[in-house]
């Protein structure tokens, strides 16, 4: 977490989430641990996305009430991926603009292949 908010700097960090308590705990948890290149990986996907970072700490945390509510689970790198995906169909032409509603109709359309029973 310290090399993700290093990363970003500590004002964007903490702007990015001042609104928002729930995305704090989330990547607190999620990413206190990390890999550095999970982090760079992540920073560089929200970066070339048109998403904010918020959204895509939304779109996580979307992703993981799914895999929780179906009783799956999948590696922290390969939620950032499917959240990348999403993010990606937006420039394919799909209606949604809002990353977490993108992420929630993926999964209703096609589910997560990469997720296991836990």
């Amino acid at each position: 977490m310290v090399d993700l908010i290093n990363k970003l700097g500590h004002e964007s960090f903490f702007n990015a989430f001042a609104d928002s308590p729930a995305n704090l705990a989330f990547v607190e948890a999620q990413f206190k641990d990390a890999d550095p290149a999970l982090c760079d990986a992540f920073l560089e996907s929200v970066d070339e996305s048109a998403f904010s970072l918020s959204e895509w700490i939304d779109a996580l945390r979307c992703l993981g009430h799914w895999l929780d509510a179906h009783g799956l689970a999948m590696e922290l790198s390969d939620q950032v991926g499917y959240v990348c995906c999403a993010s990606t169909a937006v420039d394919a032409g799909a209606n949604l603009t809002h990353l977490p509603s993108l992420v929630s109709e993926m999964l209703e359309a096609y589910g997560c292949e990469r997720a296991v029973k836990k």
